[in-house]
């Protein structure tokens, strides 16, 4: 029974052996198809991106229209930052790439994986139950009976 470096020295031994064609051609191809989805991806991304923008930029107006007619001083300063954090957002958005927020997300992820999984749970949790006080549950319940 052979040991398992003679095993690695046989596997090293002799030039090594070079991709088929057909290997090297599929290999070409998937990287051409992947290089197509991630262009698409990306696309579709910066497209959402803008409607995100717009959305953002509507609700600091509305905040904003909202602050004019605040009766109290406490109710204004409250919409008042409200419309600045909206406009902030708004206009960060809007200077960034997408590949730029994609490489933040990406290092926030892998720098702190804990405070994503923990918001990513609380956001399920939070989903689950509006889900459930919706009444949408009882619509399965009364098919079931």
């Amino acid at each position: 029974m052979a040991s398992t470096k003679t095993k690695e020295r046989k596997r090293s031994r002799g030039p090594a052996r070079r991709a088929s064609p057909r290997m090297e051609a599929a290999q070409k191809q998937l990287e051409q198809v992947t290089g197509y989805a991630r262009g698409r991806v990306k696309e579709r991304l910066d497209f959402q991106r803008g409607l995100l923008v717009s959305v953002l930029e509507d609700m600091a107006e509305g905040l904003s229209s909202a602050t004019r007619r605040a009766p109290s001083p406490a109710s204004q300063r409250m919409l008042e930052t409200g419309e600045r954090m909206f406009r902030g957002a708004s206009s960060r958005l809007d200077a960034q790439s997408v590949e730029a927020f994609l490489d933040r997300t990406g290092q926030f992820v892998r720098q702190r994986p804990r405070l994503l999984l923990t918001g990513l749970l609380g956001a399920g949790l939070l989903a689950g139950r509006m889900f459930r006080a919706s009444g949408a549950g009882d619509v399965e319940r009364e098919a079931e009976s």
